[in-house]
């Protein structure tokens, strides 16, 4: 899956030089040039970045008050942050990362020390277990071969539809799947499934999931997606 990073400065060659590199790494981009571009665009969002890069100093909104509004919401509190900012006090560093940024880069900067800076970030908050035959939260166990889900080595019972929600949820963490997707992810199961059945399946595997159906969580009007805890 491409790594969609979103990012934000009020000065439009600055976020034309960045958007430029990183694309130029493979990245998905998308540029704004206010914070509350930024937020408006996210409010109406089913894909959500894997990474904000977001300038402090803007007109409007500063970057600190974004990088709150967006901790303080239980929908992109998990994004991570990279603030881009011209301040290299020590006090505004200790301010940006207080207000819940993963990292700093005081401008002029270096375009390689700000991929490096990137690809860190990311690297940290990638899922490391799409690819094992085992994925693990907490007591909960999937075993991909065998197409088991066990809670505290106790096996759970899952039809084929549920354990493939579980699934595609679990190799895709921090991201909200929406109901057409969903269905086109499990359509094979069965040919007749609707839009409005998803949320019957959903209802079902959360039961059966006990004390971690909060994991699934619900984006209203839009979908589902598992956000752990």
């Amino acid at each position: 899956m491409t790594e969609r990073v979103f990012v934000v400065d009020d000065e439009v060659e600055i976020v034309e030089i960045v958007a430029f590199n990183l694309r130029s790494e493979g990245y998905d981009v998308k540029e704004f040039t206010s914070g509350n571009a930024l937020i408006n665009d996210l409010l109406n969002e089913t894909e959500f970045p894997q990474l904000i890069i977001l300038d402090v100093m803007m007109e409007g909104i500063n970057g600190f008050d974004v990088c709150n509004k967006l901790r303080s919401d239980n929908r992109f509190s998990h994004i991570p942050i990279i603030f881009l900012t011209a301040k290299s006090n020590e006090n505004e560093r200790i301010m940006g990362l207080e207000s819940g940024g993963d990292d700093y880069i005081t401008k002029p900067f270096a375009i390689k020390e700000l991929l490096l800076r990137v690809n860190n970030v990311l690297k940290r908050n990638r899922p490391t277990h799409p690819h094992q035959n085992t994925i693990q939260y907490k007591n909960l166990t999937i075993h991909k071969e065998s197409h088991q889900v066990a809670i505290n080595n106790s096996p759970i019972k899952l039809t084929k539809t549920e354990y493939n929600l579980l699934l595609l949820f679990f190799e895709n963490p921090k991201r909200y799947f929406t109901r057409d997707e969903i269905l086109n992810h499990i359509r094979n199961d069965n040919n007749q499934i609707t839009e409005r059945a998803i949320d019957v399946h959903i209802q079902r595997l959360r039961k059966k999931l006990n004390q971690y159906k909060e994991a699934i969580s619900t984006y209203s009007g839009v979908g589902y997606g598992f956000f752990p805890k």
